[in-house]
């Protein structure tokens, strides 16, 4: 028998430390190996962005706990994004080949493959590893937003208007210290806490604080936020991660990655 090992608050947090230095694919990539190693991680309506390390190796999908052989599945791809520290890709898995689907799993009018349960005796511990997914996620994100603030501190300090820097200018300072406070806060709820111990609800919130920020930052770069691989679509490609993987459920307060 496999024995079960729990995921502890210091092994997800590493995600954090990753994507703010590295990049998103190494932060997904490290996440990935603690949860669903060898899987391909979609969230509920089967929705994924995953390194394309893990898209061209993957051979079975990892739904929300629930595992499917890739190749029964009717994949689409939705394109690639080049990002700092290495490509992401954009999938969408819904039904299968023979045009079967499952349940609607969520009460969401969103029809899902049909998939067989992880095995217990292959895949110990799933609910914690569902709840170190939806955790790490957060830590993830955080770390990029919070690299997001240090390019526009950097970018703003290099620009001038009259005798100072746009970044000593009052609103900017404003904004830029409006993200660094949201930045705090998650920081501060997240700390220490281990997976399973925040209900999805939270989680749900602290992912659309960090989106916040993530615009407030953004637009601070002007044109040169939007730029192709740039942060703008760092920031983009982060927040289309938290639509995908984020649960209904988590607005009724159910824990994250815990089936009630």
């Amino acid at each position: 028998m496999t024995t079960s090992v729990r995921l502890g608050a210091d092994e997800v947090s590493r995600c954090h430390l990753v994507a703010r230095d590295e990049g998103l694919a190494p932060a997904l990539t490290l996440l990935g190996s603690l949860v669903a190693p060898g899987l391909l991680p979609a969230g509920p309506a089967g929705h994924a962005v995953v390194p394309q390390e893990v898209a061209a190796s993957a051979d079975r999908v990892w739904l929300d706990g629930a595992v499917a052989e890739r190749a029964l599945l009717d994949e689409s791809p939705v394109g690639t994004v080049e990002l700092p520290g290495g490509a992401v890709v954009l999938l969408r898995t819904l039904g299968t080949r023979s045009g079967e689907v499952g349940p609607d799993l969520y009460g969401n009018g969103v029809t899902t493959p049909r998939l067989r349960e992880a095995d217990p005796e292959t895949t110990p511990g799933l609910p914690d590893r569902r709840a170190a997914w939806a955790l790490g996620l957060v830590w993830l994100r955080l770390g990029l937003s919070e690299a997001l603030r240090e390019t526009c501190m950097r970018h703003l300090n290099g620009r001038r208007t009259g005798s100072t820097t746009l970044l000593q200018q009052q609103m900017v300072k404003s904004t830029v210290a409006d993200g660094l406070i949201e930045h705090l806060e998650v920081r501060a709820v997240l700390t220490g806490v281990a997976p399973g111990e925040l209900p999805g609800v939270i989680l749900a919130h602290l992912h659309a604080r960090i989106t916040a920020a993530d615009r407030w930052l953004v637009n601070l770069l002007g044109a040169s936020g939007y730029l192709t691989g740039g942060p703008g679509q760092v920031a983009h490609v982060s927040e289309l991660l938290a639509e995908a993987h984020v649960r209904t459920r988590a607005a009724a307060g159910e824990p994250a990655g815990v089936e009630s």
